[in-house]
């Protein structure tokens, strides 16, 4: 969902100087499944999903939270609940489906929970700084409690794709940095033992075709004490270069990729495919289109037929080829399995880009061949 990715908690203690646990690990919170497969990013992708009957049981389910809005009657950040504990009706939407954190989990059936927790400046200007200093505690406070009320792990993005131009305010790496800190240690402060704290970067060319420039994502890294998982974005063709002319000479997609690969395996951590589709595919019409012009053309423009088994070959076995190739390391997969299209967000007049349909219980055949890769990698064989 990105959720304000691309345009897109009163204090409950007095902040300190010293937060008791702060920097430290608490061993207890950890462990969590050798691999796992995770779907989202939304309540009606979700339950499109599970009523197809189409696919494998996912370990997890993806939401998405603001954390300046957690208390925010509006729509309580995406929580799912009010201030009482009561059910958010109607659930809350941003344009990109319905969503609500406790209901991705209570509704279908799953232990774990992937949230992508939005921290950026978009619509708060100086917010990391703010977050540092302690102004959403009572926001972080909520947040512990839904965490703690989830059964299994939760992987916890905090400001998620952090290097993404998208993202206003986490250019300022310090402020990333200490913004991101300080949520970690006040969760461990509220006896958190279920959370994995994921570093995700985005590992787009797009942010790199947009700034004109590669940056080090290791700048943004708040220590190997805060971070128990790297997480990457996978949506392009990993092998493919810009199309358009004049475009900025950037890393492809798979080297991005390989960045976070090997930093991770230098830290000793696993990695979570944080966010997965394929963008630019439509699987229930058979074709594939422009995402973006600063990439390949004016967006959905020059659509080309393919069959499902060549929609397969061009993304979906190459971005299993490499799970298996770093079996190691790569041990989370969460995918989205959105109509992107009909989607206000990300449908016309693609602002964000041409996205599609990723669903995949309009297409069998790449269901029946996800499910097989899934169990596959899964399993080791």
């Amino acid at each position: 969902m990105k959720y304000f990715a691309i345009v897109l908690i009163a204090t409950f203690v007095s902040a300190c100087s010293t937060l008791a646990g702060e920097g430290e690990r608490s061993e207890a919170h950890i462990s969590a499944p050798e691999k796992v497969f995770i779907i989202g990013q939304d309540l009606d992708a979700l339950r499109g999903y599970y009523a197809s009957d189409c696919c494998i049981q996912a370990d997890g389910t993806t939401a998405y939270l603001s954390l300046y809005r957690l208390r925010d009657p509006s729509d309580f950040g995406g929580i799912g609940y009010d201030l009482d504990g009561k059910t958010v009706e109607p659930e809350a939407s941003w344009g990109s489906g319905p969503v609500g954190a406790r209901q991705s989990v209570t509704e279908f059936g799953v232990n774990h929970l992937a949230i992508g927790l939005f921290i950026a400046e978009n619509d708060n200007p100086g917010g990391l700084s703010e977050i540092a200093k302690g102004r959403f505690d009572s926001e972080i406070t909520r947040l512990a409690d839904l965490i703690k009320s989830v059964p299994g792990q939760v992987f916890l993005r905090i400001g998620y794709e952090f290097d993404g131009t998208w993202n206003l305010g986490q250019d300022n790496q310090q402020n990333y940095i200490a913004a991101y800190q300080h949520i970690v240690d006040r969760l461990r402060a509220e006896d958190v033992s279920n959370a994995l704290y994921v570093w995700h970067g985005s590992a787009s060319i797009a942010d790199d075709l947009i700034e004109g420039r590669h940056e080090d994502i290791t700048d943004w890294y708040p220590g190997s004490d805060y971070v128990d998982w790297m997480g990457v974005s996978w949506f392009s063709v990993p092998t493919e270069a810009p199309s358009v002319d004049g475009a900025y000479d950037a890393k492809l997609p798979l080297e991005l990729a390989n960045e976070m690969l090997d930093f991770a395996r230098t830290e000793g951590k696993p990695v979570l495919i944080a966010e997965a589709a394929p963008q630019g595919f439509d699987l229930a019409n058979g074709f594939r289109a422009n995402v973006t012009p600063i990439y390949d053309g004016p967006s959905r423009e020059n659509i080309r037929e393919l069959s499902p088994s060549e929609i397969w070959n061009v993304w979906y076995a190459p971005l299993f080829d490499w799970m298996n190739s770093n079996a190691d390391t790569v041990r989370g997969l969460a995918y989205i399995n959105v109509n992107w299209d009909a989607q206000p967000m990300w449908g016309p007049p693609y602002d964000g880009g041409f996205w599609g349909d990723t669903r995949l219980e309009v297409s069998p055949e790449i269901a029946e061949r996800f499910n097989r890769a899934v169990e596959d990698w899964k399993s080791g064989r």
